[in-house]
């Protein structure tokens, strides 16, 4: 007995696809927004940037955000990455608008002068976030963790392995130490056929194989558009 198979048109298969991303764009435009997470544009912002979860020669493991209680797959992330992500970071926000952004250095120098005080550097992360802001005199404080930077293997058309990207952001108010937004980015490149879904990463790369900063820049960009 002869086999048959049943064959969608082509026009199903679109009309499909097209519900498919609607839903979507429509589930992703629909997020709360935080309580009283809107700023004025006139605060003075403190960039702390990035800290790499795991120190270079840390097996790969699960990790937990310190701050946000979110799960990550992460490695060990190389110092270099985690500098030059606080500087693009930092540079982002420094063009971005009128606000008062104060440079990763100046954190760093409060954190030393916390250290030198004999301050108990074991405290929880958000508090400490709150005594660098107030040493700054700073209304707010942008600070994030560096989970994975994973390289591309092969070329951007052709690659063996794809980029893999993971990081969290959270804007911490020193006047009473409490998270009023936080944003995560994690993401492994996937093929368009992989993850229909992903249209804008997969527009984002130019439909090439990305390398990690790549990746990681358009990930940069989505959060600081969602950022109060």
């Amino acid at each position: 007995m002869q086999k048959r198979f049943f064959v969608f048109p082509c026009w199903l298969i679109v009309l499909a696809v097209g519900l498919l991303l609607l839903f979507a764009g429509c589930g992703a435009g629909n997020k709360p927004v935080p309580e009283k997470s809107v700023l004025h544009g006139t605060e003075k912002i403190a960039i702390v940037g990035f800290k790499a979860a795991l120190d270079e020669g840390e097996p790969p493991r699960t990790v937990r955000d310190p701050l946000s209680g979110a799960v990550f797959s992460a490695e060990a992330v190389a110092s270099a990455v985690v500098q030059e992500m606080t500087r693009e970071l930092y540079e982002r926000l420094k063009s971005r608008d009128g606000r008062k952004i104060m440079p990763p250095g100046q954190a760093l120098g409060a954190y030393s002068t916390l250290a030198s005080r004999n301050m108990n550097l074991a405290l929880l992360p958000a508090k400490m976030l709150q005594k660098i802001g107030r040493m700054l005199g700073a209304d707010y404080v942008l600070a994030g963790y560096m989970y994975r930077w994973v390289e591309r293997k092969g070329g951007s058309y052709a690659a063996k392995r794809a980029a893999s990207v993971a990081f969290s952001l959270h804007l911490v108010r020193v006047s009473d130490g409490r998270i009023i937004w936080k944003g995560k980015f994690d993401k492994t490149q996937r093929s368009l056929s992989e993850n229909i879904l992903d249209l804008k990463t997969f527009l984002g790369g130019g439909g090439r194989w990305m390398s990690a900063k790549k990746l990681a820049s358009l990930g940069l960009d989505q959060l600081l558009a969602e950022m109060p």
